[in-house]
């Protein structure tokens, strides 16, 4: 039986963490051994909704020549 995602409830949850928190969850995934490119995606549009010049300059270097770029120095963390 294939498994459903409730996205209602994936972007309940994401809109309840800090940014730093999203930021570091993104992180996570993205040097997890098993990526899971629809939670990339979900946290990505949460930051979004959050600071948009921030999420445009981000995505401008997230194939950047050394791997994908990460959010933290785009939202004034880290």
């Amino acid at each position: 039986m294939p498994q459903t995602i409730d996205a209602v409830a994936v972007r309940g949850h994401l809109a309840s963490k800090t940014t730093q928190e999203l930021c570091d969850d993104f992180e996570h995934l993205v040097k997890a051994g098993r990526r899971m490119m629809w939670a990339e995606q979900a946290i990505m549009d949460a930051l979004f909704e959050r600071n948009p010049v921030a999420c445009v300059e981000w995505m401008l270097e997230l194939g950047g020549l050394f791997g994908p770029a990460m959010p933290h120095k785009f939202f004034g963390l880290k």
